[in-house]
């Protein structure tokens, strides 16, 4: 079993699940902006959803060595999301994902902790060719973090009954774009 690492940005840290981090997690699966996009049916997520999803994440990088991250702004300590790469049982590849509370939205965090995560996934699993990230068809600001990555869009599929594009990049095109990343 492998503990998460954590991660630093210029001004984020990744890290591992920890208990504390329920309320603020539930709270940001109960805004409605937030489960548009991020649950199965479009509506905010109770109490026992949001416990059984971060289960989840912390699950994944117990069962698999990688996973959704913690993401908190290094200034304020405060949760400001989950960023991570994961792959869970039917997902069409190995995705970067990322979902952030609302106070947070519009101000490249986004882009800065999947930057962060995708570096780290590629650095640790040799196996990966591409990663991808799955995005519902109407959430505009996932598709601009997805291009600031250097994803483009492919496929469409039906996700949770739901119209989504697969954004992809591949491992040589991350590197490339790393390599070219102002410092």
């Amino acid at each position: 079993m492998i503990a998460a690492p954590n991660l630093e940005t210029q001004r984020l840290i990744l890290r591992g699940w920890r208990e504390d981090d329920f309320e603020p997690f539930a709270a940001m699966m109960a805004e409605p902006a937030v489960a548009r996009f991020l649950t199965a049916d479009q509506r905010p997520a109770d109490r026992a959803a949001s416990w059984r999803a971060m289960a989840v994440f912390a699950g994944h990088w117990a069962l698999l060595g990688c996973g959704m991250f913690v993401v908190e702004e290094k200034a304020s300590r405060a949760f400001v999301g989950r960023v991570g790469p994961w792959r869970p049982e039917g997902w069409p590849g190995f995705e970067i994902g990322w979902g952030l509370h609302p106070q947070f939205w519009g101000k490249g965090y986004a882009t800065e902790a999947a930057r962060a995560a995708g570096d780290w996934a590629f650095a640790h699993l040799p196996e990966l060719t591409e990663v991808i990230s799955l995005i519902h068809v109407d959430n505009r600001a996932s598709q601009r973090v997805a291009e600031k990555l250097g994803e483009t869009p492919g496929e469409r599929t039906l996700h949770a009954g739901m119209p989504h594009v697969i954004w992809r990049i591949s491992r040589a095109r991350w590197a490339a774009l790393k390599t070219n990343r102002p410092s």
